[in-house]
């Protein structure tokens, strides 16, 4: 009980509807428990965000390398095919010592600085599946040869890879 200005008392609890007394509660702050719950869904939810930013930083990286990697295999493409059917052949005309290293008659390795322990290796060779009859001669005759780029990087797990690009240079006579 307490006073009022007037001198009378007030009684300072709640009756319920059977007539019992009952004391009014007041929440003073947060539990322990909601404080844990908070702390946990918290939790999960920073480790979702921090793995989207670790998948997204190794996806931009994973991109840059096969971008770098397909320029340079469409270049050495392109620079082959400009040689011509002809041209095209494994030698230190088309492949200057400096930058390429000719492994055998048909291929030829090079180092790719741009890419983490990037290598490539250029195979040119006659397509058999392309084989012509010389109506002159009538003994076959390459009509393609096939020019493959492949290129390939290191680095950890989640960043190692290659890039292949492929094309067929005709034989016109």
């Amino acid at each position: 009980m307490r006073r009022t200005g007037k001198g009378t008392m007030v009684e300072h609890s709640l009756r319920s509807r059977t007539g019992m007394v009952s004391h009014a509660r007041r929440s003073a702050g947060v539990t322990i428990i909601e404080v844990l719950a908070t702390a946990i869904i918290l939790a999960i939810g920073l480790v979702g965000v921090g793995s989207m930013v670790t998948y997204g930083v190794i996806s931009h990286h994973k991109s840059v390398n096969y971008t770098i990697a397909a320029a340079h295999a469409t270049k050495e493409l392109e620079r082959i095919r400009e040689a011509g059917y002809l041209g095209a052949a494994v030698s230190t005309a088309l492949f200057p010592a400096s930058e390429y290293t000719i492994e055998n008659g048909t291929q030829v390795s090079l180092e790719m600085p741009d890419l983490s322990s990037g290598t490539g290796v250029i195979t040119i060779a006659d397509d058999p599946a392309a084989q012509a009859t010389n109506p002159a001669t009538g003994q076959p005759y390459s009509n393609l040869k096939r020019v493959s780029v492949q290129i390939s990087w290191g680095g950890n797990r989640y960043l190692h890879g290659s890039y292949e690009a492929v094309t067929l240079i005709a034989n016109r006579p």
